[in-house]
C-alpha cells in the first residue's frame, strides 16, 4: 500500500534578488516582478484552514523572503499544525532563517537552500551562515544546500560538498537545464554529476496514462492564485483547478490519469502520488484531446513564460 504525502506549493512571489543566468525559472528574462497580493495571501490563508492536518505546505518563489507577508503565512501555517519546507536562495541574514526555524519549530520539515557563485561572492561567508543555521535549528530539521552545477563551478562545489558533508548538512547538485532541456558538460563536470546526483526518476519513465493524485493530494498554486495540479500543467487545461480566490476552485475527487510522456514534475514521484501499475488510457487520451482545443489559449495567457525561455536559452549560447 503507498503511503502518500499530500502537499501544497505555494509560488508566493515572482520577486528574486539574484540574477542568475542559468535560473530554470527564466525570473530574469521574464522580468516578472509578480507577487501574491492581499487577495491572494488572505485566500491562501482561508485555504489553510480546511485541509487535513496531514498537509505537507511547502513556500517558494522567486525568493519567499522578498514577500512582506511571508512571516505572517508561515505563522498560520504553524497555527493550523500544518508541516512546513521552505525555498530559498540563502541570500538574507542567518536571523532571519532562525525567525523561520523559532516559529515553525518541530513543524518545520526543511529548509532548503540554494548556494549560487555567482551571486553569493563571498564563498568562506556562504559556508559559515551554513554552519551556524545548522547549529542553530532543530536536529529534527532537514537542512539541504542545493547548487546547480556549471563547468566553471566544478571545484568549489566539490569543496563545498566535502564541508557540508563534514558538518552534517545534505548537499544536492543540480543538473543545469536551458528551456526545460539538460545541458551537456565537460567532462570534469559531467563525472561529478555522475558520481554525486541520480537522475529524475520521472525522466526515465513514460507515465503517460498513469494514475496519479496530484490534483487530489497535491496543487501548485501561483502568485496570482492560479491552481493547477502539477509542475507540468501549465499547458494542460485538464489539470487546471481553477483561482484559489474564486468559488470554482476545488481539488479532485480522485486520481487522474497523467498527460504527459515523461513526469517533469518532481513532488508526484517522491510524494508516491504516481501509480505505475494503474493507467486509463482512454481518459488520457481524452483529456489530451480537451488540452488540444485550448491551446491556443493557454499559449497566448503564457506567452511571457514562453518568451523568458526563448531568450534565456539565446542568452547562454551567448
Amino acid at each position: 500500500m503507498r503511503e502518500i504525502r499530500p502537499c501544497i506549493d505555494f509560488l508566493i512571489t515572482q520577486k528574486c534578488n539574484y540574477r542568475c543566468s542559468y535560473c530554470s525559472q527564466s525570473k530574469k528574462f521574464s522580468q516578472n516582478i509578480d507577487e501574491a497580493d492581499d487577495k491572494t495571501v488572505d485566500a491562501f490563508l482561508k485555504f489553510l484552514k480546511t485541509l487535513d492536518k496531514c498537509f505537507e505546505i511547502t513556500i517558494s518563489g522567486g525568493e519567499p523572503l522578498c514577500h512582506p507577508r511571508f512571516y505572517e503565512v508561515i505563522k498560520e501555517i504553524k497555527r493550523q499544525d500544518l508541516k512546513l519546507t521552505v525555498i530559498s536562495n540563502f541570500s538574507y541574514p542567518v536571523e532571519n532563517y532562525k525567525k523561520i526555524a523559532d516559529i515553525m519549530g518541530e513543524n518545520l520539515i526543511e529548509l532548503f537552500v540554494s548556494y549560487h557563485d555567482t551571486q553569493a561572492t563571498d564563498f568562506e561567508k556562504f559556508k559559515n551562515k551554513a554552519a551556524e543555521f545548522n547549529a542553530y535549528k532543530n536536529p529534527k530539521v532537514k537542512f539541504t544546500v542545493a547548487s546547480v552545477l556549471t563547468d566553471d563551478n566544478v571545484e568549489k562545489l566539490k569543496n563545498l560538498s566535502c564541508f557540508l558533508n563534514d558538518i552534517g548538512v545534505n548537499f544536492c547538485i543540480q543538473h543545469m537545464r536551458i528551456k526545460n532541456s539538460y545541458v551537456k558538460y565537460t567532462d570534469s563536470a559531467a563525472k561529478f554529476l555522475a558520481e554525486n546526483a541520480k537522475p529524475e526518476p520521472g525522466r526515465i519513465m513514460n507515465t503517460f496514462g498513469k494514475m496519479c493524485s496530484a490534483g487530489e493530494k497535491f496543487l501548485l498554486i501561483y502568485e496570482n492564485g492560479d491552481a493547477y495540479r502539477c509542475y507540468s500543467s501549465r499547458f494542460n487545461k485538464a489539470h487546471s483547478l481553477g483561482n484559489i480566490k474564486d468559488k470554482g476552485f476545488k481539488l479532485f475527487d480522485s486520481p487522474v490519469p497523467c498527460l504527459n510522456k515523461t513526469c517533469t514534475c518532481p513532488k508526484p514521484i517522491r510524494h508516491n502520488m504516481l501509480d505505475l501499475k494503474q493507467s486509463n488510457l482512454p481518459l488520457a487520451m481524452l483529456l489530451s484531446i480537451k488540452n488540444t482545443v485550448f491551446l491556443p489559449h493557454l499559449v497566448l495567457k503564457n506567452f511571457n513564460v514562453i518568451k523568458a525561455k526563448f531568450k534565456q536559452g539565446e542568452l547562454f549560447k551567448k
